[in-house]
């Protein structure tokens, strides 16, 4: 019962063990991506790293008969799917490393199973992207609104608008047609309740309780996530540490992903 579990789960998000030599990582992609956004990394990364990826639910070529509106309607399903994934595994606590909201959802997993991690590494993470009165997320609430209704009204539209912005590489614009690519491939109604549940979402207070090391890599120019925003988590974060990438944009592993692989490395 057990195996075909997790065989289930390994279906499900479509579970990639790249090698079965060296240790064990797993890692998360952001929201609008699946996992092939991190190949540009693993492709740098030494052969003492076994890469594992995943798709979250809704994303890439996860099993998409698998989505229920009331389980994903909350950071919850998430969280629970991340550690389903490394339980199927079968490998103990491994290095977790998260893009943006992957880096989130990783942090609230190990709030619930700190047996299931070693450490963390979030690339561009954010508990709150909107501003209130003693708080800069980054966003109005009235710009977030506009983000969705775009994305309710034209996937197609909002995937081109959204991906040279967030890129940040205007001299390179292959890189932002490539998450383009990326955006547009999702499925538009999972997508964007997505990205209601990510950008009208509060996680500040669950900071504190993050048992296992932290380490934030940022950049120092990403509309996505303010620098502010990162020193806040830092403060938050019991067991934390700031990383800044010489990169640019909400994506840096895919515009510098040598970059992105050395800082990995010397973490790990």
């Amino acid at each position: 019962m057990q195996q075909r579990k997790q065989q289930d789960i390994k279906q499900r998000n479509c579970i990639t063990v790249h090698s079965d030599q060296g240790r064990p990582v797993v890692f998360g992609h952001g929201f609008g991506c699946d996992q092939l956004i991190w190949l540009p990394v693993i492709g740098q990364l030494p052969k003492s790293v076994a890469p594992i990826t995943f798709d979250f639910m809704g994303c890439g070529r996860s099993d998409f008969s698998a989505y229920d509106k009331e389980k994903y309607g909350s950071f919850n399903g998430y969280v629970q799917d991340l550690i389903d994934v490394i339980e199927a595994l079968n490998l103990g606590a491994v290095d977790y490393i998260g893009h943006s909201v992957a880096g989130m959802i990783g942090m609230l997993a190990a709030v619930k199973r700190p047996d299931l991690f070693k450490q963390i590494i979030a690339i561009g993470p954010s508990p709150k992207y909107l501003n209130d009165a003693d708080y800069q997320g980054g966003f109005e609430r009235e710009d977030i609104i506009d983000l969705l209704s775009m994305m309710e009204r034209n996937h197609f539209e909002w995937a081109g608008y959204l991906a040279p912005i967030v890129m940040e590489n205007s001299q390179r614009p292959e890189l932002a047609e490539q998450l383009r690519k990326s955006f547009a491939n999702s499925n538009p109604e999972i997508s964007r309740r997505f990205a209601e549940v990510l950008f009208l979402s509060d996680n500040r207070e669950h900071l504190k309780h993050v048992p296992v090391p932290v380490t934030l890599m940022y950049c120092a120019v990403d509309v996505i996530v303010p620098v502010g925003v990162i020193e806040y988590m830092a403060a938050q974060i019991p067991h934390s540490k700031m990383a800044e990438l010489n990169a640019a944009g909400h994506y840096p592993h895919v515009s510098s992903p040598q970059e992105v692989s050395q800082a990995i490395m010397a973490i790990l």
